[in-house]
């Protein structure tokens, strides 16, 4: 992936995004993680055991933050992180949430959140079309919640917009991270199309074009680029 982001390494607490508001930053270090053994005998902590020596949440962790960044056999599955240590952002925290869960941990949740990213100015349409032009799009961002944090474990240039607006927030299970990111992606756009009053085929336009302009970064992910066609627009 090409580097997209930039975060500061300390935490500050709130900060705000384009628009002005407070947002929470994405932190990324494994050792904000609880320091908890993992099971040798659970499914996933005997394959980390068996892999990396893996015996602790947090050297998870450390290999999922080695672990290259891309879509891998199949979007969002983090078995492919075993196999061949590959996966996507939100892949990579399923993972983690697995682990914890399995290790007695419910303080760890992975979370899709909703989210606004603010668009760059646009030239107006060639055909003079006379649509309304929104000044946002709608993204589905993976992270951990723990303890009042968004973690993120993944290298920081790598990782999702720290400037995006949270709308909502879902918790879900890690092994339905695929299905549940393009359902929830998949609402959330008709929604804000709604919302707004955009034409879906104005937000097909506006996603595909920011697609285009975004091939291997966390944006392009969290349009949900690998899990939906260039052309998808929602039904209204």
């Amino acid at each position: 992936m090409t580097r997209f982001n930039v975060h500061e390494p300390k935490d500050t607490g709130k900060r705000r995004n384009e628009s002005g508001q407070s947002v929470r930053p994405l932190r990324h270090e494994g050792r904000l993680l609880p320091n908890v053994s993992l099971d040798p005998r659970g499914r996933y902590g005997a394959v980390c055991r068996a892999r990396f020596d893996g015996r602790t949440l947090r050297e998870a962790a450390e290999y999922v933050f080695e672990c290259d960044t891309g879509p891998g056999q199949s979007p969002d599955d983090f078995h492919a992180l075993l196999t061949g240590h590959t996966g996507t952002i939100g892949a990579k925290q399923a993972f983690l949430a697995a682990l914890a869960k399995e290790s007695g941990r419910d303080d760890v949740e992975l979370v899709v959140a909703c989210c606004e990213m603010q668009l760059p100015e646009m030239a107006p349409p060639r055909n003079g079309s006379t649509l309304r032009r929104p000044r946002t799009l709608p993204l589905a961002v993976c992270w951990l919640r723990h303890r009042g944090r968004r973690l993120q474990i993944i290298e920081p240039r790598y990782a999702s917009l720290h400037t995006v607006r949270s709308v909502t927030e879902v918790t879900v299970l890690p092994e339905q991270l695929p299905a549940e990111r393009v359902r929830l992606y998949q609402s959330f756009a008709a929604d804000w199309c709604r919302a707004l009053e955009i034409h879906a085929s104005e937000f097909a336009r506006l996603r595909a074009w920011q697609l285009g302009k975004s091939p291997d970064t966390s944006l392009f992910e969290d349009l949900m680029g690998y899990g939906l066609p260039a052309g998808y627009a929602p039904t209204l």
